[in-house]
């Protein structure tokens, strides 16, 4: 009964309670919002197109969702949309490095080699926005066209904000249609988001809370 009639106790529930709700009410928004993105957008024109490095199978064969993303620049690329590609990734569970493999696949797409750019040491989306971030202002790149997943984009890109990146993002997401977990992955993608705009689900949680408090307060004032 202690926990029922003590104040305290009973406005710290409402506060946790409040951010909790929030905190789902924006998981449930990062997911739908994010499953709905599996489509391919119009891309502007940019001064390269960057491919966010992943998994390398043995033998040196892209994983499926690499090769997405690689077949997605490579088709930018023959659009016009930049004239050069910046391919990143360091070497994960088997070698060579996500970079290494990607500036052969596209090469093998009909794609130029001295129009491949890349960095092979980073490990994460952040390392990435770092080292991409070195090369666009060695090379006086001031826009680039971003190439991930679709349910990858949207955190990267904040992820490349976050970091000062000192270009243009623009969205060049690629689409995936042959997997059977895409929600998994949209919902991973969603706690990730969260997790990365903490502050701001957080601050709404804890003002409704304090408002459902206060309001409560003054209910019991007023009898």
């Amino acid at each position: 009964m202690y926990f029922f009639t003590n104040p305290k106790l009973i406005k710290a529930t409402y506060l946790l309670i409040s951010i909790l709700s929030v905190l789902l009410i924006n998981l449930t928004y990062y997911f739908f919002d994010i499953r709905s993105k599996n489509f391919a957008p119009l891309v502007p024109k940019a001064d390269a197109i960057v491919v966010l490095g992943a998994a390398v199978w043995p033998n040196e064969k892209p994983s499926p969702v690499l090769s997405d993303r690689l077949l997605r620049a490579a088709e930018l690329y023959k659009m016009g949309i930049s004239s050069k590609i910046i391919c990143t990734g360091g070497v994960g569970k088997n070698p060579p490095s996500e970079a290494q493999v990607s500036k052969i696949f596209l090469i093998s797409q009909g794609v130029a080699e001295k129009d491949i750019l890349y960095e092979d040491i980073s490990t994460s989306t952040k390392e990435q926005a770092i080292e991409v971030s070195k090369i666009c202002q060695r090379e006086n790149f001031k826009s680039i066209a971003l190439v991930t997943s679709f349910f990858h984009e949207k955190r990267a890109i904040r992820i490349f904000e976050l970091a000062n990146f000192p270009a243009a993002i623009f969205d060049a997401r690629c689409v995936h249609t042959r997997y059977q977990d895409l929600n998994w992955w949209c919902l991973r993608e969603a706690v990730f988001l969260a997790k990365l705009n903490w502050w701001q689900w957080l601050i709404v949680g804890i003002g409704s809370g304090i408002f459902f408090i206060l309001r409560k307060t003054y209910q019991t004032l007023k009898k």
